[in-house]
């Protein structure tokens, strides 16, 4: 599929869809814990790069989290600045995982993408804050990024074997 061809368009604009309505109906879930979510939009990030590579995932995750922030009102405010940190180190980590480092499963890269964007957040947050005092909460973020990351590539990795979504996004081997 060309870049920039209207298929190419469509279908990059249904997966960003799937990820701002995953990712808005995710922070109207109560977690519990301050900060922590379950990272369900990582997973159309995810099965992105996979079919698609890192232009495309990173288009989606940047255009999701600028959107989402407009639509859930933190455009351009702490909670913005904490969301882009964490998605673009999180995407970082995730594609060098993934695309250099072969040893790493779908569930691998999800771990270490759900730690990174803990990391990346818990650092803004001393920046912002001026303090290494809130850096004591990342025990905690680490442990739930652990049980979400491994939830959330287990799914992964369930649907980019799944043969009618192979077809759907045309992947080509």
């Amino acid at each position: 599929m060309k870049r920039g061809s209207i298929k190419w368009i469509t279908v990059h604009a249904m997966l960003l869809s799937l990820a701002l309505a995953l990712s808005i109906v995710e922070s109207f879930i109560p977690f519990g814990i301050p900060g922590a979510k379950l990272g369900l939009a990582n997973l159309v990030i995810l099965i992105v790069m996979h079919f698609y590579g890192f232009f495309s995932a990173l288009l989606i995750n940047v255009l999701r989290v600028l959107i989402a922030s407009l639509a859930t009102g933190t455009f351009l405010g702490m909670g913005f600045v904490m969301s882009l940190s964490g998605a673009m180190a999180s995407f970082l980590l995730m594609y060098v995982a993934h695309r250099w480092i072969k040893i790493f499963t779908p569930v691998g890269v999800s771990i270490l993408g759900a730690y990174s964007h803990s990391l990346a957040q818990i650092l803004v947050a001393v920046i912002y804050y001026g303090t290494w005092g809130v850096f004591y909460y990342f025990p905690l973020m680490a442990l739930i990024s652990l049980a979400t990351g491994t939830i959330n590539g287990f799914a992964v990795e369930l649907l980019i074997n799944n043969r009618s979504l192979q077809r759907t996004m045309e992947l080509k081997r």
